[in-house]
């Protein structure tokens, strides 16, 4: 999920409604819902057409976060994999450190509430992959290469969608920002 409005008329697939449903069923389950409310959302989400209409049934619900609220999240990777996807709540500003090792941001599901997300990537000798929804705006100006590669694979920036600032250094890596990738029906390993 994220911050900006989906235009009215993109329509709704089986998967937003499902996420949708899942958000309203661990309000329910935390208490923030009674049994009446949650029959009326869950009404109302299964007969929504586009995803604005999921977007108002949601609104006022925040998943809870799992782990810290802080405003700054700091991930490090020395030898190994380290990896945040699914529904997960991004802070203000991210910092990856990456050494001989990868480090992989999946925005598309994750709950985002500020209008531009910081990301401070360190790479070395490593590799630290973002992957955004499409419409986000990427900055990667500030981004200092030795002997690497900064990459923004990610289509043209529509107005009111995030800014995603990365900052950092590649130093014989990369710092790539790409959209998930297609799934085709012949390939069996699926990986965004």
């Amino acid at each position: 999920m994220s911050l900006e409005q989906p235009p009215p008329g993109h329509r709704a697939s089986d998967h937003d409604r499902e996420r949708a449903a899942a958000m309203v069923q661990e309000a329910h389950s935390d208490g923030r819902l009674d049994f009446q409310e949650l029959d009326e959302r869950l009404t109302q989400i299964y007969s929504a057409k586009t995803q604005l209409e999921l977007r108002n049934v949601t609104a006022d619900l925040v998943p809870v976060a799992h782990g810290s609220n802080a405003a700054e999240l700091t991930i490090r990777a020395k030898y190994s994999a380290q990896k945040r996807e699914g529904p997960w709540t991004v802070p203000e500003r991210v910092v990856a450190v990456a050494v001989h090792s990868s480090v992989r941001l999946d925005f598309t599901e994750a709950l985002v509430r500020w209008p531009e997300i910081h990301v401070d990537a360190q790479a070395k000798h490593s590799s630290v992959i973002m992957i955004v929804p499409e419409g986000w705006s990427i900055d990667l100006d500030s981004v200092d290469i030795v002997h690497g590669a900064a990459k923004n694979k990610a289509t043209t920036p529509r107005a009111g969608g995030v800014r995603l600032r990365v900052t950092g250094q590649a130093k014989h890596g990369s710092i790539i920002v790409r959209h998930a990738r297609k799934r085709h029906w012949w390939w069996p390993w699926y990986r965004k």
